[in-house]
């Protein structure tokens, strides 16, 4: 393969290369943020890992295509406005659900598991997606359009975790309805949920069958939704658990990709 391109894996065109030198303005546009709306060429270079020269070759031709802008009084860099007209090009209908649908199929299939994308909807978790991996057992527990409640389910509880601490507090005081018991433990296992990173369930729903969750965040760790799994128990025990776990969190990397800057 050419030096300028790496393999694209586990996405749709697996088979085609990957362009290096688009990836790295990429990574050059991507230093720019909110909080760091201003950078200097060694704050971008020191950012992204490129070298000093590369860098800056990028950025004048981003400069001169209308993408970034250069200061002539301080030399610092920063978005400019042809990054708006690109914006302007996004359709209204692009969803969560659109950009991460395929993604959610092909983690089915590579954990040969039911896969859910779930979202909050006031004080319950929304099943957005459902993706069987193709085994014979499909969990069946939660239908696209149905809600369930913060303490049911792996994919609520990784959502209830990861609400600001004011909403989750209102929740779990509130609308759940919870006996003092019943409020204590499910504190703890939001409390590991956020700890870890994820959260395991053992024979939740019938025995025999575990299921795993892990958040969607954006870029500023903002929850986005929870995708959750479930299958037969021995995916999720010992190195199978480890190996499941993995998959996701690939999974999730690739669908934060797909949906940085959309305004959910």
């Amino acid at each position: 393969m050419a030096d300028d391109a790496v393999k694209l894996r586990g996405q749709q065109g697996a088979t085609l290369p990957r362009v290096r030198s688009i990836s790295r303005a990429v990574a050059i546009l991507r230093a720019f943020s909110q909080a760091h709306p201003h950078r200097a060429l060694n704050e971008i270079v020191r950012e992204t890992g490129l070298d000093a020269g590369t860098t800056r070759r990028i950025l004048v031709t981003l400069r001169d295509e209308g993408l970034v802008f250069q200061d002539p009084s301080t030399g610092l860099y920063s978005a400019s406005a042809g990054l708006l007209e690109l914006a302007r090009a996004v359709p209204e209908s692009l969803t969560l659900i659109n950009l991460v649908d395929d993604r959610l199929h092909q983690l089915a299939k590579d954990t040969q598991t039911t896969i859910y994308l779930s979202t909050v909807d006031r004080d319950v978790a929304l099943c957005q997606a459902c993706h069987n991996g193709g085994q014979a057992i499909e969990v069946r527990w939660w239908a696209v359009g149905e809600i369930r409640t913060f303490d049911r389910g792996t994919g609520p509880r990784v959502l209830l975790a990861h609400l600001p601490e004011a909403e989750r507090e209102r929740i779990l005081s509130g609308p759940l309805k919870l006996d003092p018991g019943e409020e204590k433990a499910l504190r703890a296992e939001i409390a590991r949920a956020r700890e870890k990173g994820f959260i395991v369930k053992h024979d939740e729903i019938v025995e025999g069958i575990s299921a795993m969750a892990v958040p969607l965040l954006d870029d500023h760790g903002r929850l986005l939704g929870a995708i959750s799994s479930g299958g037969l128990t021995p995916n999720y025990v010992g190195a199978a658990q480890v190996d499941h776990l993995e998959k996701m969190q690939t999974a999730v990397a690739d669908m934060r990709n797909a949906v940085r800057g959309l305004a959910i």
